[in-house]
């Protein structure tokens, strides 16, 4: 049976020392904002309208920064998906990012989380923590590319 590649567009939105993250409430582990690629949807209209439906703030999404694979098995199901993030430059109206942000997903919430906290914070996939643990800094189009070993579960 073929399973289908998933591509995901995420972002990476900063506040002085903190990085913006969606929290999983059922399961409690973090992930970088955004969501699924629609056939024909560039990668930044997507990461925009993913933040605009889960916030309902519109946002300016800036470079592409890191592009990750990760291969993964989740709920018993296998999952190959490529993650391009995205700095995120501005969110709302202004360009003070809110804190806290609106969720309008009621199984979702946003945290901004200190970089200094990432090492003991549970965020899929482990390559995005240990990026985001070493600074998640690189220079906007020279970004890495991050292929994981096949991973264990996640929720």
């Amino acid at each position: 049976m073929h399973q289908p590649i998933e591509t995901i567009a995420r972002g990476l939105a900063r506040s002085g020392s903190r990085v913006l993250l969606c929290k999983n409430i059922k399961h409690g582990y973090h992930y970088l904002p955004g969501g699924h690629i629609e056939f024909g949807e560039p990668a930044r209209t997507a990461l925009a309208r993913e933040i605009q439906e889960e916030t309902g703030l519109d946002c300016t999404v800036g470079p592409l920064l890191l592009t990750e694979e990760q291969i993964f098995t989740q709920n018993g199901k296998k999952r190959h998906e490529i993650t391009l993030i995205f700095a995120i430059e501005q969110i709302g109206s202004t360009t003070v990012m809110p804190d806290p942000m609106p969720s309008a997903e009621d199984h979702i919430e946003f945290v901004w989380v200190d970089l200094a906290a990432i090492p003991d914070t549970v965020l899929y996939p482990d390559s995005t923590r240990a990026w985001l643990a070493s600074g998640g800094g690189v220079e906007p189009g020279e970004g890495p590319f991050a292929s994981a070993a096949p991973a264990g579960n996640r929720h």
